[in-house]
This record gives structure tokens, sequence and C-alpha cells, in this order.
């Protein structure tokens, strides 16, 4: 239990930190008559009150919360309020999953999702560190992008893929050291060749499933992947899942 009073549950025998980056730029704010930011917001009410019925998430995974656009910032669960990173530190940014309260999200601004990649690398390592210091079993950190745009600079043009290479190099040198497990989701409108120069091996198009299956996919795959695994093996798994998933849909859809 930490000085904040947030815990896992007990019979708990690892961790699984999860970081949920989530893009809520201006292009989230569409179609005007339904928002997907909407959307997005009820998904992650649902989903996070509905793992209270997953023994298995409930005891294991801990999740942290970035909402990139304009700004990137972190939702601290003590302050229920999203804030710039630098505020506090990741221990507190970490909630177990059936304890977070999501934020309600509002669509704005650019995309800075390189500043959020990095933000989300730097916290997940300083947990995981902290994790292992406590001599606490703990899995790799898990981080999962969702966007339907680019990555733009601070004048809101699109980055080009040169201009990703020093944030694709830490991610790639994360996962090479054991520090993390990185996966890019693209819904409508994502730019998968840049989403690919982040993770080359690890981009998923799901644009045709919602939201709470999107999150659904997240938790799981984080929660079950082999932790003695290589990244790429992972990832590869992931998008198999991912496959199986979507068949699913396609056959409730048919025979609804």
């Amino acid at each position: 239990m930490s000085e904040y009073g947030i815990g896992l549950a007990e019979g708990y025998d690892e961790r699984q930190p999860v970081v949920l980056l989530l893009d809520t730029s201006a292009s989230m704010g569409r179609p005007a008559e339904s928002p997907r930011i909407d959307e997005l917001n009820d998904a992650l009410a649902r989903w996070f009150a509905g793992v209270r019925a997953e023994p298995r998430l409930r005891a294991r995974v801990e999740v942290c919360l970035i909402a990139f656009d304009s700004r990137v910032r972190v939702f601290d669960p003590v302050r229920e309020t999203l804030a710039p990173a630098g505020e506090t530190t990741a221990d507190r940014l970490f909630v177990p999953v059936d304890r977070m309260r999501p934020p309600r999200l509002e669509a704005s601004g650019l995309t800075r999702m390189t500043e959020a990649v990095e933000t989300a690398l730097d916290l997940a390592r300083e947990r995981y560190r902290a994790l292992q210091a406590q001599r606490v079993q703990v899995r790799r950190p898990f981080l999962w992008v969702l966007t339907d745009g680019a990555p733009s600079d601070a004048d809101g043009r699109r980055m080009d893929p040169a201009a990703l290479a020093g944030t694709a190099a830490k991610v790639r040198r994360g996962e090479e050291r054991g520090e993390c497990v990185f996966q890019a989701v693209g819904v409508r409108g994502a730019d998968l060749d840049l989403l690919r120069v982040l993770a080359p091996k690890a981009t998923l198009m799901l644009e045709e499933q919602g939201f709470e299956r999107i999150l659904e996919l997240m938790f799981q795959s984080s929660d079950r992947s082999d932790p003695d695994q290589a990244a790429d093996e992972i990832h590869g798994q992931v998008a198999a899942l991912a496959e199986r998933q979507r068949r699913l849909q396609l056959l409730e859809e048919r025979y609804q």
C-alpha cells in the first residue's frame, strides 16, 4: 500500500504496469454530430467499471493514463485531474486498474505524440526500477498509444520520419533493454506510415473496432504476454489476438 492509500488487490504475485497514451487532439472532436472523444470517454468509463469482474487484472495490473494534444498531461488519481508529468512521481501516477476513475477527456489542439511517448518511457522506466528496488516481481511495462492522426511538431505540421528518429530510437532501446513493450493503435485517420516509424513491428489499424474492444485488447494482451519473450514475439502475439478479435466481431455482427 502506498502512502496515498492505493494498493493492489490482496493475493497478487507480480505487477504489470500499463501506460495508456490517448490522443485528445482536435481531430478526436469529429464528426461534430458524434465526436470520437465522446465515444472514447464512454468506453473508458464502462471498461474501468467492468474490470472489477476480472480478478486476474485486478490483482496484477496497474495503469497510468497520459493524454496528449498541444500539451502532454498525466492523470493524477489522487487529485483526479490531468497535470504536467513533472508535478509528481511515477509511483503516484500508477494506480491499480480497478481503482482507476478516468477523467472526462476533451478534444483540442495538436498531436504532440513524440513528447507523450518520451514521457511514457520515462515514467515506465521509473516505475519499473522502483518496483525492482522494492523486490516486487514486476513485468516489463506495456505502453499503448491510441491515435487518429499523425505526430505533429510545435507548429502543427505533420512530422517527417527523420524528425521521429530520436523518439523511435528511444523506444527500440527501451525494448532491447527489456524495460518496456511498445504498441501503437491507429483508428480512422491515423497516419500508419509515421506510426510504423515509431513501432515498425507493433502498429495495428483497428478502425472498425470500438474503443471498448480496443481497451480489452490492450489490457488482456498486456497482462497475458510472456515476460520472457522478446518484444518482437509479443508484438506478433498481440497482432494475432487483434485478428481473432476482429473475426469474432464480424461473426457477432453477422448473426445479430
